[in-house]
C-alpha cells in the first residue's frame, strides 16, 4: 500500500481552501441582499394595501354599527386619517337639508372602539375619492356606503370595491 503523503502528487485535501469558503460566503450575501431588497423596498404600497384592508373591514363594522343603532354612520376622510361619525336618526327634512343637519349633530366614536378616528398608515398625503359622488353613508339598509373607493398617494393605488353581498374587497 502507496502512503498518499510520501508522494507529492498524491496528497489528499482535507477541508475547503480559504477561496471556497470567500466564495460561497460572496454568494449567500448576494442572494440574501437581492430578497430583502426585493421583499421590503415598497414599504409605501404595502402600507397602503394594509390600510385599504383595514378600510374595508371598518366599512363591513360602520354598515354593521348603522344597522344596529338604526342611524346612519358617515365615513369622513382626509388626506391625514379618516373617521367614523354616528348619525342622529334621520328627519324628515330635504335631502340636502338633512345631512347638513346630520353632520352638525353628529357624535365621534370614542378611542376605544373599531370606529375611532385614524391616521394613514403611509407617509405620503392620500387622494380618496368616492363613486358613486357623496356616498360615504351607511344607513340601515341591507347594502349601503360606496361601491368604489380608489386610495391613491401619489404612485400607488388601491381600490375597495363593493361586492354583491355588501362585503369590501381590497383590490391592489
Amino acid at each position: 500500500m502507496v502512503n498518499p503523503a510520501s508522494q507529492p502528487g498524491l496528497a489528499r485535501q482535507q477541508g475547503f481552501t480559504l477561496i471556497e469558503v470567500l466564495i460561497v460566503l460572496l454568494i449567500i450575501g448576494i442572494a440574501t441582499t437581492t430578497i430583502s431588497v426585493a421583499a421590503f423596498s415598497d414599504t409605501d404600497s404595502l402600507a397602503l394595501r394594509k390600510d385599504g384592508q383595514r378600510l374595508a373591514q371598518l366599512f363591513t363594522l360602520a354598515q354593521s354599527e348603522a344597522r344596529r343603532a338604526g342611524s346612519p354612520v358617515i365615513w369622513l376622510h382626509d388626506q391625514q386619517g379618516y373617521r367614523f361619525v354616528q348619525a342622529p336618526r334621520k328627519l324628515f327634512l330635504p335631502a340636502g337639508m338633512n345631512r347638513e343637519q346630520g353632520l352638525l349633530q353628529a357624535t365621534d366614536f370614542p378611542d376605544s372602539s373599531p370606529l375611532r378616528p385614524r391616521d394613514w398608515t403611509p407617509d405620503n398625503a392620500i387622494e380618496v375619492s368616492v363613486h358613486p359622488q357623496g356616498a360615504a353613508e351607511f344607513n340601515t339598509e341591507w347594502i349601503s356606503g360606496p361601491q368604489v373607493v380608489e386610495l391613491h398617494d401619489g404612485t400607488h393605488t388601491v381600490r375597495l370595491v363593493r361586492q354583491g353581498n355588501g362585503q369590501y374587497e381590497a383590490l391592489p
